[in-house]
């Protein structure tokens, strides 16, 4: 029968009883033939396990990093000491002991090994406390994405990631042999969420996507978890930037209030947020950037990473804002599911939304008007009868209300969120150009 064992978090409620914990050995610090110092690493965190008997002090000998125990003691308060809730006069079980030493030293505050150390061997750098922690804000994140869409009536659901046509085009799509047919892997749910509006209005999915960018940079992955959203009977676009500044602003504040400790022992700061986030056109931000700067992107069409940068900074310096949308996107470099703005046909119905430097979330209304679905199709050379195509167009042919949404690279939005340098520091197991192990 499974036995129910105290947690390291949950010694202050405790004090003065004898208890028992199990775990990993994380470290031990043996002073003498009388007294040792053992500290346990659980799924909470870690917990001092002191012992004063020379018998049990035995029991530690040739156990390394990682071996499993159990330990007996009563528990003591410490106000002044690095943990302020301990076992004392300690009994100990050793469960497993492990026989390999560690290729890696998790017992220190931080980890001394470079990036690609880290990477080959993340199977141990896991089990270390701030790895931990990143990962258990990166599940927070993800419920509070989920309890925003849940609260709002949007329905969950789950698309395919072999495909027929490759939903954002150009040379970033991985291509397979699907059993003798050209097939790919999905870039984004974006079909599948399009062709749900009719059926549920409203909709949401958290699933991977792949990019076969040749980019090995901070922010970029080859494998990545999207949150993906679409809405029907939008009357704007405004509509869609309402929904995304509503859920940012949710997802922050519930993050927050749940993981506070969490995110404080990782050294992040509390995002500056407003209800509505500034608002600026790449033009004006080409502009503004000029007069700042003096770095000259007016005959640009997109944003450069140094503007992603340089506006979030301006917005959270002036605009008390560490959210900023960019709009007024080209409609020349449009994907052909997006909508033309109808004031100016110059510009596409889609915002960039940046935050702390980069670009987290792209949102747009879509194009819903069969035919002209099927010319813009038509103008970026493919082919709307293309089998990967036709049933995407078949759920506008049978009726689709205005409609939009948003996608979110999750691992991004939680690197800036925590103040991470690179984003493969919030993916478990990271996919790059070079890497597609462990």
């Amino acid at each position: 029968m499974f036995k129910q064992m105290l947690l390291s978090g949950e010694l202050a409620q405790h004090v003065g009883e004898e208890v028992e914990i199990r775990g990993w050995l994380h470290t031990v610090r043996v002073v003498s033939a009388n007294l040792a110092f053992l500290i346990l690493r659980d799924r909470q965190g870690l917990a001092q396990v002191v012992f004063e008997d020379a018998e049990e002090i035995k029991k530690l000998e040739g156990c390394l990093l990682g071996t499993i125990v159990s330990a007996k003691g009563k528990v003591a308060e410490m106000p002044k000491g690095k943990f302020r809730f301990e076992l004392q006069k300690g009994s100990l079980n050793v469960i497993r002991k492990v026989a390999y030493p560690s290729p890696i030293d998790i017992s220190k505050e931080e980890m001394h090994a470079d990036g690609e150390t880290l990477l080959e061997h993340k199977v141990v750098a896991l089990r270390h406390p701030r790895q931990t922690k990143i990962f258990k804000v990166a599940a927070i994140v993800e419920k509070q994405m989920r309890a925003f869409f849940d609260a709002n009536d949007f329905t969950q659901i789950n698309s395919p990631k072999i495909i027929g046509f490759p939903t954002e085009g150009g040379a970033e799509v991985f291509e397979i042999d699907y059993f003798g047919r050209k097939a790919y892997l999905a870039q984004s749910p974006q079909f599948y969420k399009q062709i749900m509006v009719p059926i549920f209005e409203k909709v949401y999915e958290i699933g991977r996507a792949y990019r076969a960018e040749k980019s090995n940079t901070s922010r970029h992955l080859s494998e990545i978890l999207m949150l993906d959203m679409e809405m029907g009977f939008i009357d704007s676009f405004d509509d869609v930037i309402e929904m995304t500044e509503r859920f940012a602003n949710f997802v922050v504040e519930k993050t927050w209030a749940e993981a506070e400790p969490l995110l404080l022992a990782l050294g992040a700061q509390k995002p500056l947020l407003v209800e509505h986030f500034p608002r600026i056109s790449v033009t004006e931000l080409h502009e503004l950037m000029f007069k700042e700067t003096g770095e000259d992107y007016r005959n640009e069409r997109d944003l450069a990473p140094a503007e992603e940068k340089f506006i979030c900074e301006y917005s959270a310096q002036h605009w008390q804002s560490d959210f900023v949308i960019v709009d007024g996107f080209p409609w020349s470099d449009a994907k052909f599911y997006h909508h033309q703005n109808k004031e100016n046909p110059e510009i596409a119905d889609r915002a960039d939304l940046l935050f702390r430097g980069v670009e987290i979330v792209t949102l747009t209304q879509r194009e819903v008007n069969y035919q002209k679905l099927v010319d813009q199709i038509t103008a970026q050379g493919q082919n709307p009868d293309h089998p990967g195509l036709k049933h995407y167009l078949d759920a506008f042919k049978y009726g689709m209300p205005d409609e939009g949404g948003f996608g979110l690279g999750i691992a991004r939005f939680v690197q800036k969120l925590i103040g991470l340098e690179n984003i493969k520091e919030a993916e478990l197991f990271p996919r790059d150009m070079q890497r597609v192990t462990p």
